[in-house]
């Protein structure tokens, strides 16, 4: 008895006669075997269960009918609980009647079996509550041996007369030939995912699955899962954003096509209105008749002048919605730019009765677009000056930021904009409603093009404005595209 693996107890009332090593370790006791002897036998069963341990030793030393083997919890010396079955019997102990059992611990087993359990009633509730399709059928015949009730459900069967059959014999596959093929490469691989097929459902309507399987054990017998999942209404809500897309572009290409031919179709016949006006404006071919000829001709180059602004602006947009905006990068000194953008607006800010000055730091390399720097600063002052009350101020500034940057602002004293209306007028077409915006034409484009063409150059935009205080936007370069003109001329 010592040398078998199952621990072996010997009692004969409240005295412990014998026990071997497996008990020992069973009972995770350091000490000699001996000294579990002095023990008492109670402390080794937990109190829930030394009822039943007492109630059988009595009955088995009676010769009554007992249980061969049963179940209890035994106390390890550490503190640990081990469930074991015991199987006892009535033997002679040195020649006087006594109970030997034999003690085996089932715990891992016991754990095991109630992970299994509720793993298996995991299972279940999903089996029985997923709203996908699940089928459980035999690898050796291909034969149904469960469904879940979203199948019944798709499908319009009971169970009855599903269970025992195959899916062919069901006819649920739109494509007889889908099953052969899916069985074939399953045998390949223990699992397939997302395998696209048709079924049909109740009424024989049409509908599309994507289908997940997978090799199982089900009572020890492999079994196969199979997932499917309705994607009919996925697909027609992509297929319908798709087509909504692709009328999208179809239209917007066809504007910014409409723009593009339409600025080029009105550019020419606006440059001949222009001369033509200029001739008659500055007298180049003798007197006018009369001074009003000279008045009319004004009021044409005016406005064919705003009128060729608009479409410029419009021809601008196109671009930047069709991606053709271009920038050609070098490093230039802004200063000549800004400078000439000031000497274009220094008339119309005299007229409008304003205080127009700058304040251009000198010492300044952009690597920027000509063109796009120029545009960005006329723009910007075009504005100020438009929507500032006579005898405002309009300033322009070139300076360096505490990063090593440049910004580029203007600011002036005009009408300012609420945040609402800051985002208004960042819109495309986007105009602010109010009484003096209202007095001067536009084509609200001027803040939208000044970010796209910021944007090109890697600039920011950034608009502070408060109503009845003024306005200042400034548009800041990064300092990768900044450098001094101190260090380039030691380069």
């Amino acid at each position: 008895m010592d040398s078998i693996a199952e621990g072996v107890v010997v009692r004969r009332g409240d005295k412990v006669l014998f026990v071997n090593d497996a008990m020992r370790q069973l009972l995770a006791f350091d000490g000699p075997k001996e000294q579990l002897l002095t023990e008492s036998l109670s402390d080794w069963v937990h109190a829930d269960d030394w009822d039943l341990v007492e109630e059988y030793y009595r009955r088995r030393m009676a010769e009554e009918t007992v249980p061969d083997h049963y179940e209890v919890r035994i106390l390890q010396v550490n503190g640990g609980v081990r469930n074991c079955l015991i199987r006892a019997t009535q033997v002679m102990w040195e020649g006087e009647p006594a109970v030997s059992a034999s003690v085996v611990d089932i715990t891992n087993q016991r754990e095991a079996e109630q992970a299994y359990a509720q793993s298996e009633q995991k299972f279940r509730n999903i089996f029985n509550l997923t709203p996908e399709v699940m089928i459980i059928s035999s690898l050796k015949d291909s034969r149904i041996l469960d469904v879940n009730p979203a199948f019944l459900n798709l499908f319009g069967r009971r169970r009855d007369d599903v269970i025992g059959k195959t899916s062919e014999e069901l006819d649920i596959w739109a494509d007889s030939t889908f099953l052969g093929r899916f069985v074939e490469e399953l045998k390949m691989t223990a699992s397939m995912t997302d395998v696209p097929t048709t079924v049909k459902t109740r009424g024989n309507l049409i509908r599309h699955f994507r289908l997940f399987a997978q090799k199982i054990e089900r009572d020890e017998e492999p079994v196969l899962l199979m997932i499917g999942r309705d994607v009919t209404e996925d697909l027609l809500q992509a297929q319908e954003l798709q087509r909504s897309k692709d009328s999208a572009e179809l239209a917007n290409r066809a504007k910014s096509e409409f723009l593009a031919n339409m600025s080029h179709e009105l550019r020419t016949p606006l440059n001949a209105i222009l001369g033509f006006a200029e001739i008659i404006k500055e007298e180049m071919i003798g007197p006018l008749g009369t001074p009003r000829y000279a008045e009319y001709a004004k009021d044409i180059h005016e406005s064919g002048t705003h009128l060729l602004s608009i479409i410029n602006d419009i021809l601008d947009l196109s671009k930047v919605e069709a991606g053709r905006l271009e920038a050609y990068l070098t490093w230039i000194d802004p200063i000549e730019n800004l400078e000439m953008c000031v000497n274009l607006v220094q008339q119309r800010a005299r007229e409008a009765d304003l205080a127009l000055d700058y304040a251009f730091d000198e010492d300044i390399l952009l690597e920027a677009d000509d063109r796009l720097i120029k545009q960005i600063a006329l723009n910007l002052l075009s504005n100020s000056v438009k929507f500032t009350e006579p005898g405002g101020k309009v300033r322009i500034m070139l300076e360096k930021t505490a990063n090593g940057g440049v910004c580029l602002s203007v600011e002036d004293t005009g009408i300012g904009m609420t945040a609402e209306e800051i985002k208004i007028a960042k819109r495309p077409f986007g105009q602010v409603d109010s009484s003096l915006s209202r007095r001067h034409e536009g084509s609200g484009l001027g803040l939208p093009l000044i970010s796209a063409f910021a944007e090109k150059l890697n600039a920011t935009m950034t608009i502070d404005s408060q109503p009845g205080v003024g306005t200042r936007v400034s548009i800041v370069f990064p300092p990768f595209k900044v450098r001094s003109k101190e260090n380039q001329t030691e380069e």
